[in-house]
């Protein structure tokens, strides 16, 4: 039977006292970390090199492990990911399901720094608890957007990106309102960042690029939002849970009074095209996501290890949906969700958005892993992908150290569900 502890006790209290100002202590050493990520604005190539430089150094290496590598996206890059811990509770923290969005990458790839580079918080955390970090889970839907960003901002400094975030938050704000009168032209958001599918690295996602754009009466403007992979199938819409209502919702509503009004979705698009079926092989993060899930909630030792929680990061909005599909899930289950979103809405002010399906990936995971707390979080408030959160760089610091004490907060107060 779930239920809430209302009483800490004094034990439990001191803990969180105890955790709370470690991470005080360290929030210098986290806030130089946050600004060297955004300043130098990581590449897909970047971010695999870091993290296979402390995989492969003698004193991180028994900290971070990387993982093998079973998967490869249809342009042949693996879908890595790392572990941290050797604790009997697993915990999945996954990112970059849309390509724009680069923030959530970057945050877990701060995540991953403050477990292993700070020893009190490293030492208490990985007894207890196995983490399991997928940094990008849509690597070419990444490259094609991230290519964009890093072209326009790789040599300015602090202030100046966040300058020209705060233009292109302005302008994305501007979109909506237009779009809202179901206008489909003149996106402002377009003319702030250069642009061209040359920055791509990859020849063939070139050409499979230039495809799409030309089958969606679109150009190179659109590269920075791209949140498909480079064939055009959207991860998140293409979701295992009631499918084919998804898919008909989205052809009747997605984007129509929003600034992304002029992308179709009935075909490969830059994003929310959900392909022909569920798991479909032209979608191979899917395929790699639900059978690395499955085999953490079924494959595991049964002496007292379990996957516990799952938690999938999107921007932006600063909103938390985690509510199970009422028609499948257990009370249980229901309420043992609710309860964690009460927990990680608390330590980052984020909105629990009462819907039972957003139709998204996530929504097969919290229906059917039954007591796996499985959240989608859109982090940052602040609109605008891929750079709208950059505007305030102090704000995105903040509410990264929200969220990473929302994850430890939440997963400890498993133990008393």
């Amino acid at each position: 039977m779930i239920f809430w502890a209302t009483d800490v006790s004094v034990a439990v209290a001191r803990i969180y006292r105890w955790r709370n100002e470690v991470f005080r202590r360290h929030v210098a050493q986290a806030k130089w970390i946050f600004l060297r990520l955004i300043e130098n604005i990581l590449s897909y190539n970047d971010i695999c090199n870091l993290l296979n430089e402390f995989c492969n150094n003698k004193k991180y290496e028994c900290r971070l492990k990387k993982e093998p590598t079973l998967y490869y996206s249809h342009f042949g890059y693996p879908f890595n990911s790392y572990s941290i811990g050797t604790g009997s509770k697993h915990v999945v923290i996954l990112a970059n399901t849309h390509g724009c969005e680069i923030i959530t990458s970057l945050f877990v790839l701060e995540f991953i720094l403050t477990l292993i580079l700070n020893d009190n918080v490293y030492y208490y955390f990985s007894k207890q608890y196995t983490f399991h970090f997928i940094p990008l889970l849509n690597p070419e839907g990444f490259i094609i957007s991230s290519s964009q960003v890093y072209f326009n901002l790789k040599d300015l400094s602090q202030d100046e990106i966040q300058k020209i975030s705060k233009m292109y938050l302005e302008a994305y704000n501007i979109d909506d309102k237009i779009a809202s009168k179901n206008v489909k032209k003149g996106k402002l958001y377009k003319s702030i960042l250069r642009t061209s599918c040359t920055l791509i690295e990859n020849k063939n996602m070139i050409r499979s690029v230039n495809n799409i754009l030309k089958n969606c009466n679109l150009n190179s403007k659109i590269l920075p939002v791209w949140a498909a992979n480079a064939l055009g199938f959207d991860p998140n819409s293409n979701s295992l849970h009631k499918f084919c209502e998804m898919k008909t919702l989205r052809n009747d509503w997605k984007f129509s009074k929003l600034r992304y009004n002029d992308i179709p979705v009935t075909i490969p698009s830059p994003m929310s095209y959900p392909g022909r079926k569920p798991l479909d092989p032209c979608c191979p993060e899917n395929v790699f996501l639900y059978k690395y899930l499955t085999n953490l909630f079924l494959g595991l030792p049964k002496y007292n290890s379990k996957l516990i929680a799952i938690f999938s990061y999107h921007s932006t909005g600063g909103e938390i949906y985690g509510y199970p599909d009422k028609c499948i899930s257990s009370k249980n289950n229901i309420k043992l969700h609710d309860l964690a979103m009460d927990i990680y809405s608390s330590e980052t002010g984020y909105t629990k958005i009462d819907e039972e399906l957003k139709y998204g990936v996530m929504d097969y995971y919290r229906a059917y892993f039954e007591n796996v707390v499985s959240l989608t979080i859109e982090l940052s408030k602040l609109n605008g992908n891929p750079i709208g959160p950059f505007s305030d760089l102090d704000s995105l610091f903040n509410e990264f150290s929200n969220n990473k004490k929302a994850i430890l907060k939440t997963i400890e107060n498993l133990g008393t569900c």
